[in-house]
């Protein structure tokens, strides 16, 4: 929908220009004084390009979801990340003058419009070329040392070289995030590489082809090319001296000046130590309140013994001799009688709400609370829910835990523990507690154990899907055999032995296609010696003998080799020679089809190309 939110949180890299939020005090006027200018006066361009589609994946990416390229459109669009002063938004994708344009106060039909034509790209893209990118996102670093106008106009001339070549883009000019470098400002261009062409609102046309340069070394090093230039037309306007190139230091042959990294190791191992130490002073918080309590809980029991040790010494030893006559004998004093914790706590604030001091006469001790329920709180009011720190909030902690506690538990050492970055203001005062609830605590063991369960039983399947992937490619390796019958189905005998879920897997669907290919490129090549050794033979053979073996030949039924059902599966061999034959290009059509998806490998068949 046009309003809904974007699901993404942060997407510019650390690697353009960001900092931590405690070393910019310290690091700013040196920022600002400093700058990256090479040895030849040139500053380097910083263009950072993800490619995101439905091919393959690699390393350390995700696999493509349905509605990304939606999402990352208002990511890009949003109020809060936008520069303030200048127009931060650029696009070709709607019409801003003409019948169909929209005036700029109506930013929600824009957006609409921007949205739907990210869905249509993406839907056309999975239809049109299943494995291809559907957009590519760059995140280009603007010059700080521009103002805010300059900046405007450089982005502006770098997306009216995409323009020129017809290729879809959205773009928007960013402001530093309050926790990174002040430098940090930086421009996101959502870019595909099919040209299209805008037919009315909600409605667009693409071209067969795409500008797949882009995705190679060439084409980037072009968009940086055309960012220097625009860079460098707003500083001439600026008379600014300073210069950006496209072209990297080690190709214009000067030594760089790029920062030392500490590398995903060596910040894995800051933000751990971090971690450490932040824990560390919770529990010596912690301990040094529980030291504070037992002193004075010491010195208050001190004082009592001081004032009973007081009171007794004024106390005669004995009533004879308390007896002194013409004088009144000094009765006992009556001894306080105990009372409950509860009803001393209860006297000691008697402004409590009657339901929380009955629960509190029913649960003296608020780490014992096994027994707690729903019915306890059915009388509650808002002034109970003020005056209670202990109940209500642990009870609704153990009911979010038992029923999903997986963000807000996480193991340490094999022990659960609570995050309390993820835990509502309400709750954070229990875990600063020495002990948890005990209903908290059981609560949190469960919810712990059943994390484990999971995380144990998905890697004992994935365990036994490589383990079967092994196993069904080790057996097709052995020898070429038939997969396929002559309306492109799965032979019913290895329907079992290769199941949808099985086919699935990495490299069966390929191996099964190599397996096929090469049986029936040998059983050709096989009925290719057949045949050349029979017209060899027909030059010593007379004419009964021809006859006779023609009809021997003819009686000898051709066609796909089908092993038995026992027979281990066997597969694929030495790569043979490209098929020359017309029937080899029907079947190379065929594996193409098998392989894209298009024609299925159970159930009834499908002619398809």
């Amino acid at each position: 929908m046009p309003g809904a939110e974007p699901k993404l949180q942060s997407i510019c890299p650390r690697s353009l220009y960001s900092r931590l939020y405690p070393e910019i005090s310290a690091r700013t006027a040196q920022a600002m004084t400093r700058s990256r200018i090479a040895a030849d006066g040139f500053k380097n361009i910083v263009l950072r390009k993800i490619m995101r589609g439905y091919g393959g994946r690699g390393q350390n990416t995700r696999r493509y979801r349905a509605g990304e390229a939606a999402d990352l459109v208002r990511y890009i669009l949003r109020e809060l990340g936008l520069e303030e002063g200048v127009i931060a938004r650029f696009t070709n994708i709607i019409e801003v003058d003409g019948e169909h344009s929209l005036p700029e106060a109506d930013i929600e039909r824009r957006v609409a419009q921007l949205v739907a034509f990210w869905n249509a790209l993406e839907a056309f893209e999975a239809e049109a070329e299943p494995g291809g990118n559907v957009y590519s996102h760059l995140i280009l670093a603007m010059p700080h040392e521009l103002s805010p106008e300059g900046r405007e106009r450089a982005l502006e001339d770098f997306c009216a070289n995409l323009d020129e070549l017809h290729l879809p883009f959205t773009a928007a000019l960013h402001k530093p995030d309050p926790q990174g470098d002040v430098r940090n400002f930086h421009a996101h261009i959502m870019m595909a590489t099919r040209p299209f062409a805008v037919e009315g609102p909600f409605a667009w046309t693409f071209e067969a082809a795409k500008a797949t340069e882009f995705n190679l070394a060439p084409g980037i090093g072009w968009l940086r090319e055309r960012a220097a230039d625009a860079f460098n037309a707003a500083l001439e306007e600026e008379q600014n001296p300073l210069r950006y190139s496209g072209l990297s230091q080690a190709r214009r042959g000067v030594p760089s000046t790029g920062e030392a990294h500490d590398g995903p190791v060596g910040t894995a191992r800051k933000r751990k130590e971090q971690e450490d130490g932040a824990e560390r002073d919770r529990l010596m918080r912690g301990l040094a309140a529980h030291v504070v309590r037992a002193a004075e809980r010491q010195a208050s029991l001190g004082a009592q013994i001081e004032n009973a040790t007081a009171t007794r010494a004024q106390v005669p030893p004995g009533q004879a001799e308390a007896e002194v006559e013409g004088q009144p004998q000094p009765q006992p004093q009556p001894q306080p009688q105990p009372q409950p914790q509860s009803q001393s706590r209860s006297r000691s604030q008697p402004g409590l709400p009657p339901a929380l001091v009955a629960l509190r006469e029913r649960f003296p001790d608020p780490l014992r609370l096994r027994g707690l329920s729903a019915l306890h709180f059915a009388d509650f009011t808002a002034a109970d829910t003020a005056a209670d720190r202990w109940y209500s909030p642990a009870f609704d902690l153990m009911v979010v835990l038992q029923r999903d506690g997986v963000g807000l538990i996480r193991d340490r050492d094999g022990q659960p523990e609570l995050v309390e970055e993820k835990l509502k203001p309400q709750y954070r005062h229990l875990i600063h507690a020495p002990a948890l609830p005990d209903i908290v605590q059981e609560a949190l063991t469960e919810a712990h154990r059943r994390i484990v369960a999971e995380h144990d039983r998905q890697k004992r399947i994935a365990r036994e899907k490589e383990a079967i992937r092994q196993q069904r490619l080790a057996q097709l390796q052995k020898q070429p055999i038939i997969l396929f019958d002559g309306r492109l189905n799965l032979l019913p005998e290895f329907r079992a032995f290769f199941p949808p879920e099985v086919v699935v897997l990495d490299g069966v669907r390929e191996a099964m296609l190599a397996c096929h290919t090469a049986a029936l490129r040998l059983e050709d090549r096989l009925l290719d010696e057949q045949r050349s050794s029979r017209r060899s033979s027909r030059f010593d053979q007379g004419p009964a003998d021809e006859r006779a073996e023609e009809t021997a030949a003819a009686s000898t039924p051709v066609g796909p080799v089908v092993a038995e059902p026992q027979a281990p599966l066997q597969l694929a061999a030495a790569p043979l020679s490209a098929p020359q034959t017309k029937a080899d290009e029907d079947w190379d059509l065929m594996i193409r089809g098998i392989a894209s998806g298009k024609i299925r490998t159970s159930g009834r068949g499908e002619q398809g190309r």
